[in-house]
């Protein structure tokens, strides 16, 4: 994915007890900084909103990560997401996390699944929500 695609970005200092026994960040750790950003995401296209409102939100379908390089205390981490496909139901973000000197460190994927909450089933993605994953990602 090239950069241009991955239009939602944040950076996260890593913190000391991030670390494993092997003295490098925990391989969990990769997955919340995946959820920090996707949040971001999500809020942008009006995910949460509709969640708040109308009980459509997204369940997380699954979600992946290459880990490519260790990372050590003390770091600053950049995350950044964009979408790469949207389905009927579900959208695929991909993730990528870069150090201060833009090395990739890891690489990731999630598919989110539209989901009404009260009926506890997926559903087709709101109109809405499709049009402002195009608008943001500049298609």
């Amino acid at each position: 994915m090239s950069a241009e695609q991955l239009v939602v970005g944040i950076e996260i200092p890593v913190a000391w007890g991030e670390q494993d026994a092997f003295g490098h960040l925990n391989n969990v750790v990769y997955f919340r900084y995946f959820e920090n950003v996707r949040m971001h995401y999500l809020e942008r296209i009006g995910a949460l909103r509709s969640h708040a409102e109308a009980g459509i939100g997204v369940i997380l379908a699954t979600t992946t990560c290459d880990f490519l390089r260790p990372v050590q205390w003390p770091a600053t981490l950049r995350i950044r997401t964009g979408c790469t496909k949207v389905g009927d139901t579900s959208f695929t973000l991909a993730y990528e996390i870069t150090d201060t000197e833009d090395s990739l460190v890891a690489a990731g994927t999630s598919v989110q699944v539209m989901y009404d909450y009260t009926k506890g089933a997926k559903v087709t993605i709101p109109d809405p929500i499709r049009a402002a994953i195009a608008a943001l990602q500049g298609v």
